[in-house]
């Protein structure tokens, strides 16, 4: 751990230029009510109500409960007492700290930069204060894995950043941009896995995706579109200019490009009985059979039909991308990609980037007629979310 963290001071070193900071909530799912804050690396000052307290050093502890509608801080044998706020701001850029909750019991997670503590509406509240780009390399960990090549990171980090510029009111009323959960967008905190990862967002730092009103774009992603990409319009009812189906042939044979599972005839039948369908008795079994050569929105059978995205949410399959055979009294399901298949094809994406692409290639196929541009030229005006971030 120590190692990553030093392999990335270099980088960290030269981020001040163009600080950003954003509020995450941490573990925003969970009830908290004790927390252990650990330093990993550098040193933490403890502010509680506005007032500095102690400053902490590599290796030192400190837990923090909830007590009524105060929060207690113990530390080094000492109470230090009851809070309102209880803030741990980092001295250095490359400080690291733990944070682990153990009521209820959670995993231990590493976290940059500042930690805040504060009771809302009854609940104690975890709030990292982080650099947009530290949190952004989180982010990409968490979405992308470790083992893709630069370009790819470049990519997933544009994307992220745009989603998280676009979306930074969206616990504004609970006094932070972004919750660490798939409500938002995955971060299990500090980047420590590859360092490839901070690089990439520090080299695409401040650029952003706008379509052609300078209006930051919706960035979807998914793991695998089979092939073919989706309209937005036949996912979500929206219809975005850049967001149109493509074919991709970059996916094909990647880890999600197949899937397959069987459920029992008799099963599938009632299940289409149950959603509408007039099925007679003694129909043959071949007539159950649809294939999607391409992706179509409905499964039919006579006058009857049901959207591909209902069986997939109803069955808990990978895709609304797949094909129906009826074959020895089971239904066999061959499916094809993993997600909505809108917008960027991760899996594509990365294989794009091995090939020699640049992320300006790999945004521009992805996504139609759309500029990548710094955040600094993007209209407040059009953009409302921006006024949210902290300088």
């Amino acid at each position: 751990m120590q190692r990553i963290v030093l392999l990335s001071i270099i980088i960290i070193i030269s981020i001040n230029e163009y600080a950003q900071q954003l509020r995450i909530g941490l573990f925003n799912e969970l009830n908290t009510k004790s927390v252990v804050f650990s330093v990993v690396n550098c040193s933490y000052l403890m502010v509680c109500d506005n007032r500095a307290i102690q400053t902490f050093r590599q290796g030192q502890n400190l837990f923090i409960t909830k007590e009524g509608d105060s929060l207690r801080c113990i530390g080094l044998n000492i109470d230090f007492g009851l809070f309102l706020k209880i803030k741990l701001n980092a001295m250095a850029d490359s400080a690291v700290f733990s944070l682990r909750p153990v009521d209820p019991k959670a995993n231990i997670r590493y976290y940059d930069d500042n930690l805040e503590l504060v009771i809302n509406l009854g609940k104690m509240q975890t709030i990292n204060i982080v650099d947009i780009d530290k949190y952004l390399a989180g982010v990409v960990e968490s979405e992308g894995g470790l083992k893709a090549f630069p370009e790819y990171y470049k990519t997933q980090t544009i994307l992220c950043r745009t989603y998280t510029l676009n979306h930074l009111d969206k616990h504004i009323e609970e006094d932070f941009n972004l919750c660490d959960g798939t409500h938002c967008q995955a971060y299990n905190g500090h980047n420590s896995g590859n360092t490839d990862i901070l690089k990439a967002a520090f080299e695409t730092r401040g650029l952003v995706i706008t379509d052609d009103d300078t209006t930051l774009i919706t960035a979807a992603f998914h793991s695998n579109c089979g092939g073919e990409t989706e309209n937005a319009s036949k996912v979500w009812l929206i219809n975005k200019s850049y967001l149109k189906a493509i074919q991709d042939p970059y996916c094909q044979n990647q880890k999600n490009f197949h899937w397959e599972n069987k459920i029992p005839f008799e099963q599938w039948k009632k299940y289409l009985i149950d959603n509408g369908f007039h099925i007679k008795a003694g129909i043959s079994q071949s007539f159950f059979n649809f294939t999607q050569y391409s992706r179509r929105q409905y499964y039919r059978l006579g006058k009857d039909s049901i959207s591909f995205k209902k069986i997939r949410d109803d069955f808990g399959y990978h895709s609304a991308f797949f094909s129906i055979e009826v074959k020895n009294d089971n239904v066999e399901i061959h499916g094809r990609g993993y997600g909505h298949g809108v917008g960027l094809c991760q899996e594509g994406a990365m294989q794009m980037a091995k090939l020699g692409y640049n992320f300006r290639e790999i945004i521009q196929f992805y996504y139609q007629v759309v500029n990548i541009t710094d955040v600094k030229n993007v209209p407040f005006n059009k953009n409302p979310s921006l006024k949210f971030i902290i300088k």
